[in-house]
């Protein structure tokens, strides 16, 4: 995982480790194409959560895309979801993009009311069942509390969490729509690619 917001960050880092998914937060100053590319094929992430916002170290392409490339070009099984943290809800628009860049879905800022479904979305992309109760243990703290900086580690939360509802979760990533880039009505241009609408 690579975040900007700490806050989010560490929502997001509890919610998963509740899931029993081992989380390695990056920081944002990696060059994440090199390392993927120093890494043995076996041993790539299942998943890559990347802030859409973090650019590369040496330059100023956006991470997500220059990922996104480099999983398209190697035939990588490993799945691409990226964050905006900066919005309540991800636009069509932009989802649009990041699909069409080779992302598996896009996923807005955690709040108490969103949670469990953006957790689903993950936990669903790289096939595990999803497990309720520590996230609404979770959802209850961030409701109690005015600010996340304030949330427990993961290892207290999964510790407290009741007994396991195991249940299978679906992918509710929309289909990414191709039509012939030659039809640019009804389109538009976002960051460089054209959305049909």
């Amino acid at each position: 995982m690579m975040h900007t917001d700490q806050g989010q960050g560490q929502l997001w880092q509890t919610a998963l480790a509740t899931q029993q998914l081992e989380v390695i937060w990056e920081k944002a100053s990696i060059e994440l194409v090199q390392y993927l590319e120093t890494c043995d094929q076996q041993y790539l992430p299942d998943l890559l959560l990347v802030d859409m916002a973090i650019k590369s170290p040496n330059s100023e392409m956006l991470q997500s895309s220059s990922v996104c490339q480099w999983a398209s070009k190697n035939n990588s099984k490993t799945k691409i979801v990226l964050f905006n943290p900066r919005q309540e809800k991800i636009k069509d628009i932009e989802h649009s993009w990041a699909l069409r860049r080779g992302a598996s879905d896009v996923l807005p800022r955690l709040s108490s009311e969103n949670l469990i479904a953006e957790v689903a979305r993950v936990t669903a992309l790289i096939g595990c069942s999803l497990d309720t109760s520590p996230l609404e243990k979770i959802m209850r703290t961030i409701s109690n509390n005015s600010s996340q900086a304030s949330l427990k580690n993961p290892e207290a939360i999964a510790d407290e969490a009741e007994a396991p509802n195991r249940s299978t979760t679906k992918n509710k990533s929309k289909s990414d729509k191709s039509k012939s880039d030659a039809d640019t009505k009804g389109a538009v241009m976002y960051r460089g690619v054209i959305i049909r609408r």
